[in-house]
């Protein structure tokens, strides 16, 4: 692939069709807002071959999903030139390769947020493209607070009983005293600097 690198500032936003794809198509239109991008590139990649003859077919797919993502309140600004590109081969290498040609400022990727056995299987594009890119990478995926992956323990109620009978000078209980009486850095606001000290116990 050879793309003459454009002066000004480009955006690259990879996507395939799904409903995280929709989202990748806002989070770039609103960063070429914010960062007055001249360029706006977004890249379908399929698995067929390269001069298969059905190739114009799927780039017209892709215009056209494109075109009812980009319309009304979402609109691109003017002054944003979008460009769409369909290509076939390994998704992420071409991701990689596409935003070193195009000198990207930033790539634009989506996951679905697959775990387990079905990340093993499908792979992860986002995780390879930040692996290896060469610009900052922003991954988007679906709000879903509801379902945390990470299970954490409630607070000791001893530390909480300590922190309340003290008025905030105790910070741990006997317990956890020996784990967390080291040094903390705070930023004072008000004097504009930092102070160590070391928590009570």
């Amino acid at each position: 692939m050879s793309l003459q690198r454009p002066s000004q500032l480009s955006i690259l936003a990879a996507i395939d069709f799904s409903d995280t794809a929709s989202l990748v198509v806002r989070e770039a239109v609103e960063l070429a807002r914010q960062k007055q991008a001249a360029q706006l590139h977004f890249l379908h990649v399929n698995h067929s071959l390269p001069n298969d003859p059905g190739q114009e077919g799927r780039h017209a797919e892709l215009l056209e999903w494109l075109s009812a993502r980009l319309a009304g309140s979402l609109g691109v600004p003017h002054t944003v030139k979008v460009v769409a590109h369909e290509l076939s081969g390994d998704v992420a290498k071409l991701i990689v390769e596409m935003a070193a040609d195009l000198s990207a400022e930033v790539v634009v990727v989506g996951t679905h947020g697959r775990k387990g056995l079905e990340r093993l299987l499908l792979g992860s594009v986002a995780s390879a493209v930040v692996q290896s890119c060469g610009c900052p990478v922003l991954v988007v995926r679906p709000k879903q607070h509801d379902h945390p992956s990470v299970q954490i323990e409630p607070p000791c109620p001893r530390c909480i009983e300590a922190r309340t009978q003290s008025q905030g000078q105790t910070y741990w209980c006997e317990q956890h005293a020996e784990k967390h009486a080291r040094r903390h850095t705070y930023y004072d606001p008000r004097a504009a600097s930092w102070v160590n000290q070391r928590m009570l116990s």
